[in-house]
């Protein structure tokens, strides 16, 4: 009698070289993205003075 082994999760993520590739790209662009977000929180607003010359009001 033989018993069937299953494969570990991670053997199985480790083995598949498209999604190891996929998973590090997908890293980069949220890491970068989430960077990007916090750098436009920590923009400080125009002043009123500058946003009505700019518009000719």
């Amino acid at each position: 009698m033989s018993e069937e082994r299953k494969t570990p999760f991670l053997q199985l993520v480790f083995d598949d070289f498209i999604l190891l590739l996929f998973i590090g790209v997908a890293v980069y662009a949220v890491s970068y993205l989430i960077w990007g977000l916090m750098e436009l929180a920590w923009i400080p607003p125009i002043p009123d003075e500058i946003k009505q010359s700019l518009l000719g009001r």
